[in-house]
C-alpha cells in the first residue's frame, strides 16, 4: 500500500505545474514554506519539509526517506537521491546537477544515514556519495568540480578463502573546506577547518592541519584480515547480509 502511495504521488509530482504540485503535497502532510519552486521531478517521500524560498529543478528522483531544505536552499536538475536515509540542507546550501547519491536496503544498511550540509555549503556536478553510513559537511564548504567519490563502506579480504568483512564509517567535512575535481574519499575520514583538497587526491586519513594538501603516491601497507578486525568495532544487532566492521 505504501509502495503504491509513492508511485502515485511520483506521477502527480512529475506532471502537475509547481503550484498544483505544492498544493498536493501540502495536502498529503509536507511542510512547504512561501515562494517554493519545484520543477518536473519524481517525489516520492512524505517526511518532506520545504521552508520559504527553496527551489528544486526539473528531472530529479527524490526517493529517499526524509528531505528537510532551510531556507533559500537550492537542488538543481537530474539528481538521484534513493534509499533509507533523510538530507538535511541548512541556510543557502545547495546540491547541483546529476549527482548521484544512494543508499542500500536494510539488510546491507543499518541504524540512520543523514546527508547534512551546512549554511552556503554547495556540491555541484556529476559527484557520487554512497550514503551506508552519514556524510555531514560544516558550513561555507565545496565539493567542486565534477566526478568526487564519498564512500563510507569498503571491504577487506583474507589471504585466501571467501572470508572478508565489510568496513563502514562515517565521513565528516568541516567549515571552509574546498575539494576539486575527481577525489576519493574512503571510509571514516574527517576532513578539519579551512582546508584545501587538490583534484584528484585520494583522502584515506583524517586531515587535521589547516592548509592544503594534493594527492601522494600509492604506498603498500602490510596487513592481514585479523589485525585489520583488531582495530575496528563489529557491528551487531541488526540483521545483516555478511559481518560490518566500523571504524571509530
Amino acid at each position: 500500500m505504501m509502495l503504491i502511495r509513492k508511485s502515485f504521488i511520483c506521477l502527480l509530482t512529475f506532471f502537475l505545474p509547481s503550484p498544483f504540485c505544492i498544493l498536493l503535497l501540502r495536502i498529503l502532510g509536507a511542510k512547504i514554506g512561501k515562494n517554493v519552486k519545484i520543477g518536473f521531478s519524481f517525489i516520492g517521500i512524505t517526511n518532506l519539509v520545504l521552508e520559504d524560498n527553496v527551489k528544486i529543478g526539473h528531472f530529479n528522483i527524490i526517493l529517499n526517506h526524509g528531505l528537510h531544505l532551510h531556507k533559500n536552499v537550492e537542488i538543481g536538475y537530474l539528481n538521484i537521491f534513493k534509499g533509507p536515509f533523510k538530507i538535511f540542507l541548512k541556510n543557502k546550501a545547495a546540491i547541483g546537477n546529476k549527482n548521484y547519491i544512494t543508499r542500500g536496503p536494510k539488510g546491507v544498511s543499518y541504524g540512520e544515514s543523514v546527508l547534512e550540509l551546512g549554511e552556503l555549503t554547495k556540491i555541484t556536478t556529476g559527484h557520487h556519495i554512497d550514503m551506508t553510513r552519514s556524510v555531514k559537511f560544516g558550513d561555507f564548504s565545496i565539493l567542486a568540480g565534477i566526478r568526487s567519490q564519498l564512500w563510507t563502506h569498503g571491504y577487506y579480504h583474507s589471504e585466501q578463502g571467501k572470508d572478508r568483512i565489510r568496513i563502514d564509517g562515517e565521513i565528516s567535512i568541516c567549515n571552509n573546506v574546498y575539494i576539486g575535481s575527481n577525489c576519493v574519499f574512503n571510509p571514516g575520514v574527517k576532513v578539519s577547518d579551512a582546508i584545501h583538497i587538490g583534484g584528484g587526491s585520494v583522502i584515506s586519513k583524517n586531515l587535521t592541519k589547516s592548509g592544503m594538501y594534493v594527492s601522494h603516491g600509492l604506498r603498500f601497507i602490510e596487513n592481514d584480515l585479523e589485525k585489520v578486525k583488531a582495530k575496528l568495532k563489529e557491528v551487531k544487532g541488526f540483521e545483516l547480509v555478511e559481518p560490518v566492521y566500523t571504524k571509530e
